[in-house]
């Protein structure tokens, strides 16, 4: 394995971050990964940045939308971040999102999801897909278009993505980078990268467990009926334990007949989406997903 400079001081900066003080391990994590908001980069300047709260009877989820311009009933994409479901906010997601909304032109909406283990799979998929139907009932309001929507997510959140594309009639495509597809953990990828970098077996093992007892039921990789589904942009990366799972997911949606575009990065590991201050690939990555959404849903 070649690590890269720029991937070496990623992993450099990320052994450095001190979290010791925190007894509670599923705390410690989430505040570990909230200090890694630094790698994504500096804060750009978005045309307007809004803080939302959507109401469901028996709770409410907050939402954030980044527009890059003042344009009416623009395309939108639900974004729901990745942290293995147990982690991740919009904070975490913030600065990769400004750089979407800027690149491809459309509105981004983050949705801040309820997390595992405090609530357990199917809290945070059910918050995932009540939220963006009430975005596409909303869009008047929202100022949106609600044909042109497509869902988005990394790690985690691209198991949420597509798990949404399949429950909703009117998503236009699916973005789903370096996807979390399989629970199972016994793909090659996770046999020969077990010890990481960044993701580790043990550490996969921990965040299914939070999630869910139903692992079956949770992973996107044994739904078997895909048909119907909107097209897809699957990444993944070489240096990744979730790499296989990816393109395995992939070449099932492709046998369910759904138009499927992948896209690997070689040398790159997990989370890379998220490290573009530091890492080259990662503004590539946010301009690849960026000329991506362009395509399906501004032309």
């Amino acid at each position: 394995m070649e690590i890269l400079p720029q991937v070496q001081e990623v992993l450099t900066y990320i052994q450095s971050v001190n979290v010791a003080h925190i007894n509670d391990k599923v705390q410690a994590s989430r505040a570990r990964y909230e200090r890694l908001i630094p790698l994504a980069g500096a804060q750009e300047a978005v045309f307007s940045v809004e803080d939302k709260t959507t109401r469901f009877p028996d709770r409410e989820i907050g939402i954030r939308i980044y527009r890059p311009s003042g344009k009416k009933s623009l395309p939108a994409v639900v974004f729901f971040h990745g942290g293995g479901f147990f982690k991740g906010s919009l904070e975490t997601h913030d600065r990769p999102l400004r750089q979407l909304a800027n690149l491809s032109g459309v509105v981004i909406i983050s949705v801040d999801y309820r997390l595992a283990p405090e609530y357990p799979f199917p809290h945070g998929l059910n918050d995932c897909i009540d939220t963006t139907e009430w975005i596409i009932n909303h869009a008047a309001e929202l100022n949106i278009d609600s044909h042109r929507i497509a869902v988005a997510g990394d790690s985690a959140g691209g198991a949420l993505a597509t798990s949404v594309a399949g429950k909703l009639d009117n998503i236009v495509c699916q973005v789903l980078i370096y996807p979390a597809t399989d629970s199972s953990l016994t793909t090659p990828s996770w046999r020969a990268l077990a010890e990481g970098p960044i993701l580790t077996l043990k550490s996969a093992v921990e965040l299914w467990d939070y999630y869910t007892e139903d692992k079956i039921s949770a992973a996107p990789i044994f739904n078997n009926d895909l048909s119907g589904m909107p097209d897809a942009f699957i990444i993944t990366a070489e240096y990744d334990p979730v790499r296989d799972e990816g393109i395995a997911y992939a070449e099932k949606l492709r046998h369910a007949n759904v138009q499927v575009t992948e896209k690997r990065y070689p040398k790159m590991i997990h989370g890379f989406f998220q490290m573009g201050g530091v890492i080259d690939q990662g503004k590539e990555v946010i301009a690849a997903v960026a000329d991506y959404i362009r395509y399906k849903l501004l032309r």
